[in-house]
């Protein structure tokens, strides 16, 4: 993935004078109160096998966002394994 910042690199050119930040959310978070294995969602018709995610992985676990969630939310957040997370899109 030659091209691509890796997250050091993203993370020490972030610029937060550029943040738009209000007291009014524009968006409410979509605040993930369950998961269910992907496959489930697969097999049980949940979710079309053409259907755009935005997959997460961490120490070998992967999560799966819906895209159409996402272009609407843009934050997501919740307890992943029992550990917080949150992603922007």
């Amino acid at each position: 993935m030659d091209g691509y910042p890796s997250e050091l690199t993203a993370a020490a050119t972030f610029d937060a004078k550029r943040a738009i930040l209000s007291k009014r959310d524009m968006f409410r978070p979509l605040a993930v109160g369950r998961t269910e294995r992907l496959a489930d969602a697969l097999g049980g018709k949940k979710v079309r096998g053409e259907t755009p995610v935005l997959v997460l992985e961490r120490e070998g676990e992967a999560l799966a966002l819906l895209t159409s969630e996402m272009i609407f939310h843009h934050v997501a957040q919740g307890e992943w394994n029992g550990t917080p997370f949150l992603a922007t899109f």
